[in-house]
Parts: C-alpha cells; sequence; structure tokens
C-alpha cells in the first residue's frame, strides 16, 4: 500500500479521520499527526511539532497532502484569529519549500482557506457578532466595490453595533491570511507546490472576500499558475479532495465523471454560505479532486447525483425542531432516485451528493433510498455542512472506490469493502442520524435542562449533553438496522455479496459543542460477496 503523508486542516473527524477512511478503501496508506498536536476547538495546534513531524513523514510517504492552515496557524479557527503573525505562518510552511529540494519528485498538493465573511461564534457573545461582521462584510463591498447608493448609514450603524477590537482582529487576521495566500500561489508558480487549492469558507454572492478573490485570480494569472491553482467555495473538506487527487496521480488512473442534477433550476441556485450557482462549485470540486468532467453517462466511470440545493431552505445548524425535509413537488427526488436505480441496474457506479439544504441530509431523499434498499448500492454519500463540504467527501470517497473497484489499487478487496460499507453507513448515521435529527432534538433538549452551556459551547455539561447525543442516535441506529442488513443492491464495478453485520461503533461530540459529532459503523461481510452466507 502505498505511503500518503497529510496534515490535516485541524482534529475534527471530518479532517482527521474521514481521509483515513477513504484513503483505505483506495488502497492507501495514510501518514498522520499524532491528534493531540492539532488542537481542539479554540486550542491551536502545535505548528512547530506539526512541522517536525512532516519534515520525518516526507521521507516515507510517496506523496504529501497538507492544509497549509494547520501548519501556518494551528487550524481552521486559529486562522481567523492574529495570534500568529506573517512571519511566524512562513516560518512553518517554509518546510513546503525544504522539502520539495529535498525530494523534488514527490507531489506536493495543498489546500489553503479563503477566510469567511465573519468571526468564530465560539460563545453566546460572539454568535452575536457572528451576524453583525457577516452583515458588515457583505454592507461595505455593496458601499465601496459595488457602489450601491443609500446604504452608507445602514453600514455606520452595523459597524456601531460591533466592539472595535473584534473588527479590526478581524481585518487583521484577513489582510494576513491573504499574504500567505500570494506566498503559496507564488511558489505554486516555482513548483514548490504541484497543486494549490484555495477554498471559500462561508461566504456569500457579496462581501469583502469578492474582491481578496479577485486579486489572487490575478497573481495565479501572472505567476502563470493557473494550472497548478484553483479557487473554490469549501474548507473542511479539501484535503480529502486533494487526497483523490493524490490517490489517482500515484495509481496513474484519473477518473472520468458525469455530474447529473435532477432540476435544471437547482443547478443555477446558489447554496447558502456560497457565491456561486452550485453546478460551477460541483465542476470545480470535480477538478480540483483531479477527476475528468465528461458529457454523458456512457462515457463515465462515476455518475455523481446531485441532489440540488432548494431556494430559500434555512440553515439546519442550531435547529431545535422539525424535520429536515422540503415537502415541495419541485424536489424531485423520483428523478434523482429512479435513474440512480437505472444507472446502478446498468452496472454504473453512482455517487449521491446531497446538497439540498446547508448542515443535515434531506431526510426525505434518504427514506426513499432506504426504503427501496438501494443505498448500500452507491458508490459514496454524503450530505453535511456547506455544499462545498458535501461534494468534497462524496467525490473523494467516490473517487477512491472507483479506483478500487477498478483494480486501479493493489489493496486486499475484503478489507476495502469492509472500509467502504462502513463509512457509507457512518455517513448515513451522522448526517441523516445525527445532523438531519439528533442535533436538533438535543439542541432543545439542552434549553429545556436549562443547562448553563449552549450550542456553541457546552461549558462543563459536555458530558451530559454527549451522553444525550449517544442515546438518541443509537436509537435511530437501532430503528434503521435492518434496512441496511443483507445483500446490497447490484453495484458497479463486480462489487456486491452482502452486510452480515453492522454495528454502532462511535458517538461522540468531538469539540465542546453539538455543531459536529464523530459517528463511525463497522461491518461485516459476506465470505467472499456471497449473499447466500446471510
Amino acid at each position: 500500500m502505498k505511503p500518503i503523508a497529510l496534515v490535516p486542516l485541524d482534529s475534527r473527524p471530518c479532517c482527521r479521520s474521514f481521509p483515513e477512511s477513504i484513503a483505505a478503501i483506495g488502497g492507501f496508506r495514510l501518514l498522520t499527526p499524532a491528534v493531540e498536536r492539532l488542537g481542539r476547538f479554540m486550542t491551536p495546534g502545535d505548528c512547530s511539532a506539526v512541522r517536525d513531524w512532516l519534515r520525518e513523514a516526507a521521507s516515507q510517504a510517496d506523496g504529501i497532502v497538507v492544509a497549509a492552515d494547520q501548519l501556518a496557524y494551528g487550524g481552521l479557527i486559529a486562522s481567523r484569529t492574529c495570534e500568529r503573525s506573517f512571519e511566524q505562518a512562513m516560518e512553518t510552511l517554509d518546510v513546503l519549500r525544504e522539502i520539495k529540494e529535498r525530494y523534488p519528485s514527490k507531489p506536493i498538493y495543498v489546500s489553503s482557506v479563503l477566510m469567511r465573511i465573519t468571526v468564530t461564534g465560539k460563545n453566546a457573545l460572539f454568535a452575536k457578532y457572528w451576524k453583525l461582521v457577516a452583515d458588515y462584510a457583505r454592507l461595505y463591498d455593496r458601499v465601496h466595490r459595488l457602489q450601491e447608493s443609500g446604504l452608507e448609514e445602514e453600514l455606520a450603524r452595523v459597524r456601531s453595533q460591533i466592539p472595535k477590537e473584534v473588527l479590526e482582529d478581524f481585518f487583521r487576521a484577513r489582510e494576513r491570511n491573504k499574504l500567505v495566500h500570494l506566498k503559496l500561489i507564488e511558489w505554486a508558480g516555482a513548483g514548490v507546490i504541484d497543486y494549490l487549492a484555495i477554498t471559500q469558507e462561508d461566504a456569500s454572492p457579496v462581501g469583502v472576500h469578492i474582491p481578496e478573490q479577485h486579486e489572487l485570480q490575478r497573481v495565479m494569472y501572472e505567476q502563470r499558475a493557473q494550472a497548478k491553482t484553483i479557487l473554490y467555495p469549501g474548507a473542511d473538506e479539501a484535503a480529502q479532495t486533494l487526497l483523490a487527487r493524490m490517490m489517482q496521480t500515484l495509481s496513474g488512473r484519473r477518473v472520468k465523471v458525469y455530474p447529473r442534477f435532477s432540476s435544471e433550476a437547482g443547478k443555477l441556485t446558489i447554496p447558502a454560505f456560497e457565491d456561486r450557482p452550485v453546478e460551477e462549485t460541483v465542476r470545480a470540486h470535480l477538478w480540483s479532486a483531479g477527476a475528468i468532467v465528461v458529457g454523458a453517462a456512457q462515457e463515465a466511470d462515476l455518475i455523481l447525483s446531485v441532489n440540488p440545493p432548494m431556494s430559500g431552505k434555512p440553515d439546519c445548524g442550531q435547529e431545535t425542531h422539525g424535520l429536515k425535509a422540503c415537502f415541495d413537488s419541485r424536489h424531485m427526488l423520483t428523478d434523482l432516485v429512479e435513474s440512480a436505480r437505472y444507472d446502478m441496474l446498468q452496472g454504473r457506479r453512482v455517487a449521491v451528493a446531497d446538497v439540498a439544504m446547508p448542515n443535515a441530509s434531506d431526510v426525505e431523499l434518504v427514506r426513499y433510498l432506504l426504503d427501496e434498499r438501494l443505498f448500500t448500492g452507491l458508490t459514496a454519500y454524503a450530505g453535511w455542512n456547506t455544499a462545498g463540504n458535501t461534494l468534497g467527501t462524496c467525490i473523494a470517497h467516490a473517487v477512491a472506490r472507483t479506483l478500487q473497484t477498478m483494480g486501479a489499487s493493489s489493496s486486499n478487496k475484503t478489507e476495502a469493502d469492509t472500509e467502504h460499507y462502513s463509512f457509507l453507513l457512518s455517513r448515513l448515521m451522522d448526517e441523516w442520524g445525527y445532523q438531519a435529527q439528533a442535533r436538533g432534538e438535543v439542541n432543545g433538549w439542552i434549553s429545556e435542562q436549562g443547562l448553563s452551556g449552549s450550542p456553541w459551547d457546552l461549558e462543563s455539561d459536555y458530558d451530559r449533553v454527549n451522553s444525550k447525543a449517544a442515546e438518541i442516535v443509537r436509537q435511530l441506529f437501532d430503528k434503521t438496522k435492518r434496512q441496511l442488513l443483507g445483500p446490497v443492491f447490484p453495484a458497479a464495478g463486480g462489487a456486491g455479496g452482502a452486510i452480515i453485520g453492522a454495528e454502532l461503533d462511535t458517538v461522540r461530540l468531538p469539540w465542546n459543542r453539538t455543531f459536529e459529532a464523530e459517528v463511525r459503523v463497522r461491518v461485516s461481510l459476506a465470505d467472499d460477496g456471497d449473499p447466500t452466507t446471510v
């Protein structure tokens, strides 16, 4: 198994354990730093320790994937503060130049986050500033770049409600991060970095990030780095995306993907927290992942079926009740699911990117897939957080699975199959089980119990809330388990067989908040893929 060294963005499961599973599915061995070095929530990672680890790991790896924000600042949340200067950030990032000089033939892929248009909601007070700073960032762009009249008074009013030090820290961090991006683009142009993905964190079609994007794109042109750099919506998933690219590079294969949308109008919808139509985001993620976008299913190794955003649907990240569903006759689930059924029966691989709403699976879609026993036949599924986050995970998983079923890796087939189904069902119980159902109930329970903490910061109530979250998810799993066992729907690439056992191995809140959970399901498969052993 070829080794790949990967520096995660931070210690959350989506950044650290998702890539480990995806690498195993594709038949690669992932080297990552000890989780203690990556920090936790508001505590930054140890940049120097991560740099030293990377220097050593590079000697053992065939390829290197680095989330620059961990190496430069200590993680995503740390990248939004000014605790480390530009000079300090470059001191630890400089290990990339050192590695390239020492191992010029080893590919280095780097992701770096273009800062969101607001601050971190680290506590109740900053949750208030979260909205105010976002409003200010959008108004500032409309007044100063777009020259919209009549907004000056509103801009001044919003600014007056934000403490001066909060706003100054926000803009200082943006400026420092931009300087780091410019240096990384320069390195891409010079060949130090073989591929650079700058991912736009939570944003909107207007805001202070737009002029920054324009400047970075101009420098990509000036540095003749257009073939080696890309800028598109995303953040937490970027290392997974570049891992998919690295697996294809090291296996000498590129996966051909046909993106299919269940709604023509949906293609043009701008997802919440993003700045462009979802069709553009889908294509950017596929190219960043190293795939080839093709125009027909017959040409493709993989069909990426997109459940597109529905306009006006609320953020599901902090809700306290209600199903995460559209219940709209224009939500074309029949087209998506029945087309997927037909394609799989024709021997095609199908992955489902569920971006209908932010921060949760679409429960209507998942119920349809489960009731028709189609879910376990998918090559990949994701439905978490932003559209970009979902796309990155879905595409990376699907690319890894496709490489494995195409015979592009020398991995043990049984181990790769087990990891694939385990990860697929983990996504189900995380994004459909926890995020779409349990999280709202947990948030409501916190309020009903009168706990001192909040969903943003559990304070001293972590143990009680963590136990409640695990209890709800386990109940959901017990109710759903019978729909997951048995012969899987005929899947492409010769994969098939049956799931004869599934256990909910882990349910926990990795950080001191309810926003995300670590959910792991472990499966056992029939020997030699023989469904008669069920």
